[in-house]
């Protein structure tokens, strides 16, 4: 009977304070974020200018060329961005060109003509095929409008115009042939061991001619300056070395040729050759191989007399 008296004042607390619970409402704090303005509802009115490269990204390259497994990042030209797709076409050297190699560049400002970019997405040929590569090809306003960008002077998305590179000169190797210019000397069977990066072999008292290949990408090849080529017994010296002045072979070589005697050097030696190059706007001259590079390219870039 005790225990009884003691649980229903206990019950009768409990109910009471729940039910004073549930009729208090404490007032929520005050949101911060409640005034600000997200601008739902608004209208985005900014329309790029269709003729310039943020127009043509936007409704072009985007569109139709940064697809999965084009030009996504996977390979140039980069379309992932406006920058990089203005980076990688703009006075950005070509790496397919055409039969007649008719293109240096991607996009040469002010030239339809001479741009890459034009002829892959106006017409491509036999060797090259139209752009885009899934056939969706640009209609004759969306044509319009890169045709515009370019003739304009292909500035960039801030209305920057392009300047012409002037990096150095670029020596891509050599070709070496007999003075009729009828056999090929450098090639791996007539290399120490028939190791292609082996020195090539040259007759005693013979001469012959090693042609060197160069690029730039502002200076005409003929224009080139220094254009010499260093003859050393001492694949890491050439101070000193003997020294052999190339001439430019045009009628559609267009290439630097350095006249070689192998009887200035005793029957057994081997030769190292380094050339030197500059297109007149750098203060060093560009050169082939270099104190840093391999020994395989120094021994590549060399010829054995044989006995």
């Amino acid at each position: 009977m005790k225990t009884l008296r003691i649980l229903i004042p206990a019950m009768f607390l409990t109910v009471i304070l729940v039910v004073a619970a549930c009729k208090r409402e404490d007032p929520l704090p005050d949101n911060p974020y409640d005034h600000v303005d997200y601008g739902h509802g608004g209208t985005n009115n900014y329309t790029p200018d269709p003729d310039g490269i943020t127009g043509i990204y936007e409704n072009i390259l985007r569109q139709k060329c940064s697809l999965p497994g084009c030009h996504d990042g996977h390979f140039e030209p980069d379309f992932r961005s406006i920058q990089s797709a203005w980076s990688t076409l703009v006075y950005h050297k070509i790496v397919k060109n055409t039969a007649d190699t008719a293109y240096t560049y991607r996009v040469l400002p002010h030239d339809t003509a001479g741009s890459m970019l034009w002829h892959r997405i106006s017409r491509g040929d036999a060797q090259l095929q139209q752009m885009p590569a899934t056939g969706a090809y640009l209609s004759a306003t969306e044509l319009a409008h890169v045709r515009n960008w370019i003739l304009g002077g292909a500035k960039d998305m801030f209305g920057n115009a392009p300047s012409l590179p002037n990096n150095e000169p670029r020596i891509l190797g050599f070709v070496a042939f007999n003075q009729a210019f009828t056999t090929q000397l450098d090639v791996t069977e007539n290399r120490l061991d028939s190791v292609p990066y082996f020195p090539f072999i040259v007759t005693p008292n013979t001469n012959f001619n090693v042609i060197m290949l160069v690029e730039d990408d502002s200076t005409a090849l003929n224009q080139l300056q220094v254009n010499q080529l260093k003859l050393s017994l001492d694949k890491n010296n050439f101070v000193g070395a003997a020294t052999v002045n190339a001439y430019f072979l045009g009628s559609g070589f267009n290439v630097w040729v350095c006249p070689v005697n192998s009887g200035n050097f005793t029957v057994g030696d081997t030769v190292y050759m380094r050339y030197y190059v500059n297109d007149g706007n750098q203060p060093q001259n560009s050169e082939f191989p270099r104190d840093d590079s391999q020994d395989a390219y120094k021994t590549y870039a060399a010829f054995f007399v044989k006995p």
